[in-house]
């Protein structure tokens, strides 16, 4: 591992949530310690807890896959959004850059606007994306950017996966064609497999390749799209859920983008592209 003289070891903000769950197994089958504290244990938002925490443990990498990652509760509490997602990245890039140690930060396809029509590569223009979630997560990795240059901002997209409840494990579990779920079908993403992904996190971070990367499952889908093929591969009825455009969309507060597939162009480029195409990943973690 070629991130520090240090120990093998790594601090990660957020090891209890969705992609945490993976990444955490995942780093130690490498050899690497794991220090995973809840939030209640180390707080984005607490700028000095953080500082004496890396001081304290000199990990040789600060990961920071913590988020206030619900879309609507973001736009009802835009501030707290901020706290966490703007300036609790300021707080683990400056505690990281004080300590110098490298920097991993874990961002979103919410960052984009959805306007460009085609997959995002690294380098297209961000515009302002339409909810705070994504101007929150936005404004972090430019904070992280301007603030210590040893990082790996990584962006990636709706995840599924083991350990925690996510889009797949509520269609499966409450799909019924007696009272079908109404998924939107115009609004188009990359699902991505938490276990493929830390896979590919472990790869970036063996390199000294600093930089913005996207890190997302191969293809386009809508949610609808996803949703169907969660159910056929299970054997469920696809009539469990039955499609409709976002426009007739009620139950969300916030704004999404109509679309925000990701192009890993960068990892591509630099041969280190290991992320499965979203279909096949789905039936990976679904067992077929």
């Amino acid at each position: 591992m070629r991130l520090h003289d240090r120990p093998r070891s790594a601090l990660l903000l957020g090891g209890h949530g969705l992609l945490g769950t993976a990444l955490v197994p995942a780093l130690r089958e490498a050899g690497v310690a794991v220090d995973a504290p809840t939030s209640a244990e180390l707080e984005l938002r607490d700028l000095q807890a953080l500082r004496t925490r890396v001081a304290r443990t000199l990990p040789a990498l600060v990961i920071n896959a913590a988020a206030q990652s619900r879309v609507d509760p973001a736009e009802l509490e835009p501030d707290l959004a901020f706290q966490v997602n703007a300036i609790g990245a300021h707080n683990l890039a400056l505690a990281a850059a004080e300590a110098e140690v490298p920097l991993l930060h874990i961002s979103t396809d919410y960052v984009f606007d959805g306007s460009l029509g085609t997959p995002y590569r690294e380098f297209h223009p961000t515009g302002t994306p339409p909810n705070q979630y994504g101007r929150s997560k936005l404004q972090g990795e430019l904070l992280v950017r301007h603030t210590w240059t040893r990082h790996f901002i990584v962006r990636v997209a709706a995840l599924f996966g083991p350990g925690r409840p996510d889009f797949v494990d509520w269609v499966l579990g409450n799909a019924d064609p007696a009272a079908p779920l109404t998924i939107v079908a115009d609004r188009f993403t990359s699902p991505t497999w938490t276990e493929d992904l830390a896979r590919q996190l472990l790869a970036l971070i063996e390199t000294p390749c600093y930089g913005t990367y996207h890190a997302s499952g191969h293809g386009a889908a809508s949610w609808y799209e996803l949703a169907q093929q969660a159910l056929t591969l299970t054997d469920r009825d696809p009539l469990g859920v039955v499609p409709i455009p976002d426009a007739r969309l009620t139950s969300d507060v916030a704004r999404r983008a109509p679309y925000t597939v990701l192009d890993n162009h960068l990892l591509r480029l630099r041969g280190l592209d290991t992320m499965l195409p979203w279909r096949e990943a789905l039936a990976r973690h679904l067992g077929r």
